[in-house]
């Protein structure tokens, strides 16, 4: 088991760099950015409170905020949609690389015919995702730190330790959504299109239930409801649902994915 996981790793660390430093050059163009933010926060505040409520509302801007913090400036440019599109793609990708692609090359034969069991080929595929995640969801978050002393910018370390558990959190479901459904097919192009449909529907699902409200509990249905991101980085804050919805999705995906994957026949 121990060494699919590390050969899993070690395939995927070129994909593990240009995410992590595609985010970091991401978040430092947000932290050079600030200081001229910062300066002009009384007239970019006076601009969101012309916004639309409803375009308020859809992307979860709260109408309280101000751009005189990184924290609040990063939780709108770069928290509340390139972060977790960065993260979703990643997660999907990553998912069916262990399973799926194994099985539509065919090499998924050749790894099963090893002394190990199905089991240990899911759980070392799904922990080596999970340690992946972890340094990316790490190095994505708290890079803004030296970034942050570089450029003389303050911040609250305390709010990205709650940003960074979000994160993780977030992404562990997605990861364990995305494996089940890798277990499930026999083509990476069916993981990707089924994962990817849902996702956006899910989006779709939270912009439409803040706007209209005979659909208002749609929200529930998606993972971007959970996802408060604001609440996180400028609040310090995750609400309990949050957490249980996303460690039960993650709990209940992973146990469905270990079950059909050590049922089904990847010769099909």
């Amino acid at each position: 088991m121990l060494p699919i996981l590390l050969r899993t790793i070690k395939d995927k660390k070129v994909s593990l760099i240009i995410y992590c430093v595609a985010a970091v050059l991401i978040i430092w163009m947000y932290i050079a950015m600030f200081p001229t933010i910062q300066e002009e926060a009384e007239s970019f505040n006076e601009l969101i409170k012309n916004y639309p409520e409803s375009f308020m509302k859809a992307f979860g801007i709260d109408e309280q905020i101000s751009f005189d913090k990184i924290e609040n400036f990063l939780s709108i440019e770069h928290f509340s949609l390139v972060w977790p599109i960065m993260m979703i793609f990643f997660m999907i990708a990553l998912a069916t690389f262990g399973l799926a692609t194994e099985i539509e090359k065919g090499t998924a034969e050749i790894l099963l015919s090893r002394p190990i069991s199905r089991v240990e080929i899911f759980l070392a595929r799904y922990l080596a995702g999970i340690f992946i995640l972890l340094i990316f969801t790490l190095i994505s978050v708290y890079s803004l730190i030296p970034l942050a002393e570089l450029h003389d910018i303050d911040y609250a370390l305390a709010n990205y330790n709650t940003m960074a558990i979000l994160g993780l959190l977030f992404g562990w479901a997605v990861f364990s959504f995305a494996m089940m459904l890798s277990a499930i097919f026999s083509e990476k192009g069916r993981v990707y299109m089924v994962g990817g449909m849902t996702i956006v529907g899910m989006y779709i699902a939270n912009i439409a239930s803040s706007l209209l409200e005979k659909v208002e509990n749609l929200k529930y249905l998606s993972f971007f409801h959970y996802y408060d991101y604001q609440a996180a980085l400028t609040k310090n804050h995750i609400d309990e649902l949050s957490i249980y919805v996303f460690v039960g999705v993650a709990v209940v995906c992973t146990c469905v994915g270990l079950i059909w994957f050590h049922k089904r026949d990847v010769a099909v």
